[in-house]
């Protein structure tokens, strides 16, 4: 079978095209009313109230799966049939492109994750900080480097305390140049809303129980995570990177911080039941429930329950973390539009990022995880067979 491809149609020919949108039939809620409401979007952008990816990515994820953003036409050279596939818009704020992206990630990271129990780490910040990291949203990565630094001193504790303040006071990675005892692996991604689609971003990370030592080429199991350690070095590091970045410049303000910890939550349960599939036992199992949270969009389009157009309201649900109950929201349309287009991620932002031997660069390091932990099990974890195993899964 022969095909022809068709190039891409751009975004910008987009804005020109004027497409005629009651002649688009959707069974999707969230795109119905960003369709209704397209002209509040484009005079938000042309006011320059609205950042650039946000129209990028509304106007994307409405022409997904269509021809406006190109197809592929496949034709048999037999029986002269042929098809059209349009393109998907590969935009995370699309839902089928969302869940496409985290499948393709939890395919990703089970073909490198060690065949070993994963503890699901979150990481969240006190409400009064948020709206500093809404401001620049370039800042959401010290969230990222706050998270990594805790988890590094962690597994590096007594390195800590025999190496004196003033080698690590300036130092933005902590241990970055210094050789470390302990060797560890995080897989991080941000999130920037909770369940009721405010401005909350918090980091979950997924990490291995265990630590590779380098000077004495061994693994070691390491499960006992210290709540209020984590959660006072977290906070630390934190406020020392945004006294870093130049905010929290008021000395009150800090203290302040200093003085209440438990407003920086930490969660690191681990799950103890063999046969839920969050377990950190389970690997696969455990990994896709992370990813779910890598690759799931704002709002789930089962959470919309009704879009009165006559009222222009749009009702929707969401169960509380606390306890879990139900609460039903109504909300007016263009207040429900920018709960969610806040949470549209700027061009070339990293929602995801790798850390120790899960790094790109460190994939010699965790070929040696690897083996040692091949020995250990007398099993082959070699990475022609974990590329083996990633085939048959895709």
């Amino acid at each position: 079978m022969d095909t022809s491809y068709h190039s891409n149609i751009s975004i910008e020919t987009l804005s020109l095209l004027l497409c005629d949108v009651p002649n688009f039939d959707f069974n999707h809620p969230i795109k119905n009313i960003f369709f209704d409401n397209i002209d509040y979007i484009r005079k938000l952008d042309a006011s320059g109230k609205a950042r650039p990816s946000i129209l990028d990515n509304v106007e994307r994820s409405l022409l997904c799966h269509t021809c406006y953003l190109g197809f592929d036409q496949f034709e048999c050279t037999d029986c002269d049939n042929w098809n059209i596939i349009p393109h998907s818009c590969h935009s995370r704020f699309c839902n089928a492109c969302g869940v496409k992206y985290a499948k393709q990630l939890a395919v990703k990271a089970t073909s490198f994750c060690l065949d070993c129990p994963h503890r699901h780490i979150v990481f969240t910040i006190p409400e009064e900080l948020r709206n500093w990291f809404r401001q620049d949203r370039s800042r959401l990565n010290l969230l990222f480097v706050a998270a990594r630094n805790t988890i590094c001193i962690l597994v590096n504790r007594s390195l800590l305390k025999k190496l004196k303040m003033k080698q690590l006071k300036n130092t933005h990675y902590i241990f970055k140049d210094i050789p470390v005892r302990n060797e560890f692996g995080m897989i991080a991604t941000i999130h920037t809303f909770g369940r009721d689609l405010k401005w909350n971003p918090h980091i979950h990370c997924l990490i291995p129980e265990l630590i590779y030592s380098p000077k004495k080429d061994k693994i070691k199991t390491f499960h006992h995570f210290n709540f209020t350690k984590l959660r006072k070095t977290f906070q630390y590091q934190l406020i020392h990177l945004m006294i870093e970045s130049g905010g929290l410049s008021k000395l009150e303000e800090r203290n302040r911080l200093y003085k209440h910890p438990k407003d920086f939550y930490v969660y690191a349960k681990s799950k103890s039941d063999n046969n839920d599939s969050n377990n950190g036992k389970n690997i696969q199992g455990c990994v896709n429930y992370f990813i779910r949270y890598a690759g799931r969009p704002a709002m789930a389009e089962n959470r919309i329950t009704e879009f009165n157009k006559e009222s222009n309201t749009v009702s929707w649900f969401y169960n509380d973390h606390k306890d879990e109950k139900r609460y039903d929201v109504t909300d007016n349309v263009i207040n429900f539009i920018n709960h969610l287009i806040i949470h549209i991620p700027d061009y070339h932002f990293l929602a995801t990022q790798y850390y120790g031997f899960y790094a790109n660069a460190s994939k010699k390091t965790l070929d040696k995880v690897h083996a040692l932990l091949g020995i250990k099990k007398n099993k082959n974890y070699s990475r022609e067979t974990r590329k083996e195993i990633k085939k048959q899964t895709q």
